[in-house]
Formats: C-alpha cells, structure tokens, sequence
C-alpha cells in the first residue's frame, strides 16, 4: 500500500494551536470490525501509570493510549491521529474532559464514567486483564457490600483494546446469585455511561455533533439545525442559565451565536436500538468521536425504547434507561441472574470533515453488526459464541379486511423472552429488561431471518421466546394497530429453525371502516409540529396555535396539519384542552360502533365524549399509560405503545354532524399529563355478508350473480387465487352496479390469466 507524504496544516481552533498536526487522508478511517487499521502493528500493552495523585491501569497498542481508574472509570483516551509521529501518549490528542486537570469548570464531568442507579460505580476494583497474542481485556468488579450498596447486585466492567484497533470495546456484567436472596428484589433503574468530550476552555474539540435530522430548535443565520452539525461551544455552555419553568436541563444561552436559543440533552432523545452510532466530529480538527453499537440484542425495552445520546457536550450510552416511561430490571432476591450489557465500541476517525466521519462511524457500525457476536469474547458462559447460537426464519402475512394496503413490507419481527412477573407488564415486550431481544425487518414478501440468538437464559437453563410482530407503516393505508404474537419458542444450539409462515388476520371490533386519522407508525410524527418535537418549549406557542376547543373536521382529511403532535392539558387557555373529532354519518347502522386509539404516548387519563360536551361517555386509563410519565416535557415524540378500543352504542349516534370529545381528566401535575396519538379510528357494524355464484362459460369469462342487503355496492375487485396479495393491487372492474333491491348480475365478465379467478364484494 503507498503511502501519501505527511501534510502540516496548521489548526485554526484555539483547542489545538498548539500541536502541528500531521493527516494523511489515505488512512484517516478503517470499516473493520474494531476500527482495524494493517497500518499499525504495535503489541498491545498494559501496565500502571501515575495520573495526576493517583496510579491508573492503562492500554495501548499505537493508536490509542487509555487510562482507567481504579474505579473502573475512563481518565484518559488519547488518540494518534493517522500520520502524527510518535506515541499516543506523548503526542496523541486527549479525547475525554479533563476538568480535574485543568481546573475548566465543566461540573462533575472530568472521566468517563457509569451509573446503575442508585450506587453508582463506586467501590469498584480491578479484577486482572486477561491477554491474548491481540487483544487485552482490563476487568473492573464492584462486590455488593450491605449496608453499604442499595442494590444486591454485582457489577464488572470490562475495556479491551486490540492489535491495531482505533476502538475501545466496553461491555459490562451484572450478576445477581441466589445467595442474596436474604436481600431485597434487586432492581437496578438505569445503566448509563458518560463520556464527557475534550475541550479547552473555549471550544470542545468537536464543534459538530451528529445523531439524525431531527429539527433541535436551534437557528443559525436564519436556517434551523438539525441534529447534524454545529452546536453551541464550550464556553457558551458554561455561561448558559436555567429557564423558569423548564426542566433544570433545558438552558438558555446568553452568549455567541445561539445567544437567547434553548437546548439540552432532552434535545437529542432518539429510538436507541435503531441507531447504529452517534457522536461528534470536527470541521476543523479532522477528528470524530463515536459511540457504535454493534448489536441491540441488550439493550433494554425493544427497538422502540427511548433516551438521550447526547447533549453539553456530553454523551452517553444507556442500556437500561428510566426516561420516555422506560423500565429498569427486577429480579426475585432468590434468583440466580447473569447479563452481559455490549459490548459496545468507543470509536475514533480522522475524516476529512464531520459529515464525511458521521458517515465512516455508519460504516463502522455495519462492520461491527457483521462482526457479531464478536469472536474474542470468549467468555461462552455470559456470552455465547456464533457457533453455538440459533437462528429463526419464516414468512409473516398480514391480512387486514377493512384496511385492504395491508401487508408485512418492512414488518418488525422479534423475540424477547415471557416476562418474569415482576417488570411491569405480563409478555409485554416495551417493558422487558431482564432478558435479550432480537429484532429484524421483514423482507418485501414477509420472508425474515432472525440470527445469532442466545439459547440459553439470563437465569440459567435454556431460553424461552416469545414471537411478536407489528407493523409501522409509511402512509394511512400501511402499518397496523396491535400486533401478533405466537410461541413461546426454544432453540436448539447452533441450528436454524423454521418457522413457517405465520399469519396475522388482523381483529377489528367492527365490520367496517368510517374514518381514520394518522399513520399507525407507532409515534406522532406525523401531526403538526412532529418534526420538531426535540425544541425546548414547543408547547409555549399552543395557545397562539389553536383553539380551545380543537376543532377537527374528518372530512377534510387534513390532521397533519390541524391535528397537533400532542395533545397537553396546560398551555391552551382553560384547561383541560378539548379536541372535537366532527364527522358525518349519512346512516346510522343499528349495532355497536366503535373508536379505536393508538396511543404513542399516554400520560393522561382519557375522557371522551360522544355528542355532548358535558356528560361524559367514559372514561379509561390506557393499559400502558403513566400519569406521572414525562414524554412531551422530555421533548419526545412517543413512549410505550397502547391501544383502547371505546364501543359507541349506536343510539348515541346520529344520521348527519356527530361530534366525539377527547379530553383529560383534571390532574394535579399539568405539567407531565398529556397523549401523543398514533392513530384513531371508527369502525361501524358489519354488513350483511353477500352472496356471490360463479357460472363458468369457459375461455376465462364468468357470470357473477349476488345479492346484498345493503345497497350501493363501491365496486367489484378482481384478484389471483393467492388471497395474500394486497388488497391494494387488487383491480377495480364494475362499480354501483346494485338495483333497488341489492341484486346485481354481471355477464361474460374477462378474467385475465388463469382460468379460477375471485371476485371480491366491497360494499360502503
């Protein structure tokens, strides 16, 4: 491989006019699993080092120089960048805040360290390194003491570092053994590490930060950010100030470009499991800091579970989070229970600017999913090594018959273990934490492969799954309320389980639909102001926004724009805020109807009215609802998923203008109470089922004749015998061809392609 010759560039930020910089393109990023680099070959060695009054443990192969305390937490990560001589050490650039040593104010935010709430990592030790020809591992063990720690529960961290990697690997254990069962329940309510970023006491190293496109609030020379670029400097932060009425983390800045703008962490809350990497990056020093999951499969609450990544120049990896109605772990006292929580990688990059590296931390990201499980922890009794683990394979339908653009595209299909009894919801996957889950997205045709599955359980012996799957889709007419579920599953080690195709016949409680109103995407996102739910405050300008009561008119179909992303009690002039739903019936079918609301958050008791603004028609507590939960106060766009079905008797409704009120019951705490719908829906009686012969005349025509009791049938459908097609490819042929009595009859009608063809009746 040639090398290119070493360019000196000099820095135009005061963070490093010190150092001359050396940066050779050619080398600046590495897509292997560990950030790998054939440019370095250096032994990795280990050893102690003195660290201000103190003596540390450190790691270095060449590329990175790591001091861990003997507490197990971070003081120092110094990186070489590509093309600087020397070592890591002497001429490496410092990656983590170094308050303690530079006495810049920057809180208690000087290493990079964890919380499991609520002891925190202290009384930590180090527990010895285990070494290979490549890699070594540094082992951090805090021993649960009584009287000294709340929480029964041991905890190891663990750093390796590896032959020519430009990645830190962390991973932590927890381990609860039956022996304490003269204790308490453990029960641990987050899981987070800190990593405070290096800065002078002007600027942070890396101005930029990038997680997604999300709007933060945040403007400069006119156009708003995104949550992908520049975000105000050290010093600006130091000098910003609490908001009368906000949360202590929302702040304002009196200083430099942002000056009178708001931010926070609560700014940058994202779908952690979705994410592959997040972090910083600098224009101007060439140089990106990344946090990069290379598998889920441990963090808690699922693929939709909810938290910050960053923030003032912090950022943080939360495998068990307690925000966005998020659950710690419970385990019984007697109980044996061991998880591993990562590994996951601190990764380093020299790109030729913050976006390029944004896009190389990507890259990385798909390396390490690639790379997992990861072959060199071998450790196969927390963590099951590739050979051993299953995989699950199958085809999942969705067939939905009031809702004909249904179909398993893109589908999420996962498994997570039958719940203990003791999280907060029986074989509910949002609030399982004490096991793994694996979660995939359907193919195109509903095909999926689960992989590299752990067979056995956090408490010993085998694990036991169960399949769920649901479906948020991209418009009104795809994605699903509810979900499917089957099992439970055990797999056998190392093999591929078939299984099969399993079919979703959606449950409706009517017979057919009147109206809809969202995308049952699982968030709110698609309601006025759902792109900018991280800006601080949002919920300041409702009142100069809508009107109290909301009035929506069904009919015109316009709830992205009407409709907003939540719906608060306070805020909005005399309170609780009330939204009426209004819709036209021409008939009023005799039987039940009924509302179906998909909640993306509820932190609220719902109280609805049908066609009278004062006599309440019921009032329910969504089944995953928390009125003490802080969604919309955190700036986030959902929380834990739910689904109410309301049933409207049809005397209370009426042929012509219908009105439906949703509102809140007072609470004490205004501030937290609120909904985010996803979805809402009303569904009438069914009709009578019509009967439909065939006759067949041959050379593919065929003469239909039918009856139904309701008149005015929309149109005739043909499809093929394969009756998984979406009903959205479905041809329309004849339409409102019922006489007076609801007969038709239709002669000689084509059907192209194969001989048996089905006609399919859809009627109003």
């Amino acid at each position: 491989m040639k090398r290119l010759p070493l360019i000196k560039i000099a820095s135009a930020c005061p963070f490093l006019a010190c150092l001359a910089i050396f940066w050779a393109p050619a080398v600046a990023i590495a897509n292997n699993p560990g950030g790998w680099t054939p440019l370095v070959t250096a032994s990795v060695t280990t050893g102690t080092e003195a660290f201000g009054s103190k003596t540390d443990r450190f790691l270095d192969n060449g590329i990175l120089h790591v001091l861990v305390a003997t507490n197990g937490n971070v003081d120092s990560i110094k990186y070489l960048q590509p093309g600087l001589g020397g070592t890591p050490k002497v001429n490496g650039i410092e990656m983590v805040s170094q308050f303690g040593m530079t006495n810049t104010d920057f809180g208690n935010h000087y290493n990079i360290y964890y919380y499991w709430y609520p002891d925190g990592s202290q009384d930590s030790a180090n527990i010895g390194t285990t070494t290979s020809s490549t890699n070594i591992d540094l082992g951090y063990k805090r021993t649960y003491m009584p009287g000294v720690h709340l929480v029964p529960v041991d905890m190891e961290i663990h750093y390796l570092l590896g032959q020519g990697n430009t990645v830190l690997y962390v991973y932590l254990v927890a381990n609860h053994p039956s022996s304490y069962s003269s204790y308490s329940n453990m029960t641990i309510s987050f899981i987070q590490m800190i990593w405070p970023v290096a800065h002078d006491s002007t600027n942070f190293l890396c101005e930029n930060m990038y997680i997604d496109h999300v709007k933060t609030g945040l403007s400069l020379n006119g156009r708003q950010l995104d949550r992908a670029g520049i975000e105000p400097n050290f010093i600006d932060t130091r000098f910003a100030v609490n908001v009368p009425g906000l949360p202590a983390e929302v702040l304002r800045m009196t200083s430099g470009p942002f000056s009178n703008q708001m931010t926070g962490k609560y700014s940058y809350n994202v779908d952690y499991a979705k994410l592959g990497s997040w972090g910083r990056a600098s224009d101007t020093n060439k140089i990106g800091e990344w946090v990069v999951v290379g598998s889920p499969e441990y963090i808690s609450n699922g693929p939709t579970v909810r938290d910050y990544v960053n923030g003032f120049g912090l950022m943080y990896m939360m495998p068990v989070g307690g925000h966005y109605d998020d659950t710690g772990i419970t385990v019984k006292s007697n109980a044996n229970w061991t998880k591993i929580f990562g590994p996951w990688a601190l990764y380093f990059n020299s790109p030729s600017n913050g976006a390029t590296g944004w896009q190389d931390s990507q890259n990385q990201a798909l390396a390490e999913q690639q790379a997992w499980p990861y072959a060199w922890l071998t450790n196969s009794a927390i963590y099951q090594p590739k050979s051993q683990r299953a995989s699950a394979t199958g085809k999942l339908i969705i067939y939905d018959a009031l809702r004909p653009g249904a179909g398993a595209a893109g589908a999420w299909i996962g498994l997570a273990a039958p719940d203990t009894g003791l999280e907060n919801a029986t074989n509910n996957w949002q609030f399982q934490s004490d096991g793994y889950q694996y979660w995939v997205r359907a193919n195109a045709d509903g095909t999926f492969i689960i992989p590299n599955i752990q067979t056995f359980s956090p408490y010993g012996g085998p694990a036991t799954y169960q399949l769920y799957a649901y479906s948020d889709g991209t418009n009104q007419m795809t994605g699903e309320i509810g979900e499917f579920s089957t099992g439970p599953f055990t797999f056998a080690s190392g093999a591929t389980t078939n299984l099969g195709t399993l079919t979703w016949n959606v449950p409706h409680r009517g017979g057919q639909m009147v109206w809809e109103i969202g995308i049952p995407d699982r968030t709110a996102a698609e309601f006025r102001h759902g792109d900018e739910f991280a800006k601080p405050a949002l919920w300041w300008g409702f009142t100069n926004e809508f009107s109290n009561p909301l009035e929506y008119n069904v009919a015109d179909n316009n709830w992205s724009n009407a409709l907003n992303y939540c719906h608060s009690v306070d805020n909005i002039p005399s309170p609780p805020w009330k939204w009426h739903i209004n819709f036209n019936l021409p008939a009023v079918r005799p039987g039940t109807y009924w509302l179906n609301i998909a909640y993306a958050t509820a932190a609220s008791i719902q109280v609805i009215r049908v066609n009278n603004d004062g006599s309440i028609f019921t009032t329910l507590t969504p089944t995953n609802g928390n009125p003490g939960a802080s969604t919309y106060y955190r700036q986030g766009i959902h929380a834990k998923y739910t689904v109410a079905h309301v049933a409207i008797p049809s005397g209370n409704l009426r042929a012509g203008t219908n009105t439906i009120t949703l509102d809140h019951e007072v609470h004490s705490n205004h501030a937290y109470a609120n909904f985010m719908y996803d979805y809402l829906d009303l569904e009438g009686p069914a009709v009578a089922t019509p009967k439909i012969n065939f006759y067949s005349t041959g050379n593919n025509r065929l003469i239909v004749r039918g009856t139904n009791g309701t008149i005015g049938a929309t149109y005739f459908a043909l499809t093929s015998t394969n009756l998984t097609l979406p009903l959205a490819q479905w041809t329309p042929v004849y339409t409102n061809i019922f006489d007076a009595g609801g007969h038709f009859a239709v002669t000689n009608a084509y059907v192209p392609g194969t001989p048996q063809k089905y006609f399919i009746l859809q009627v109003p």
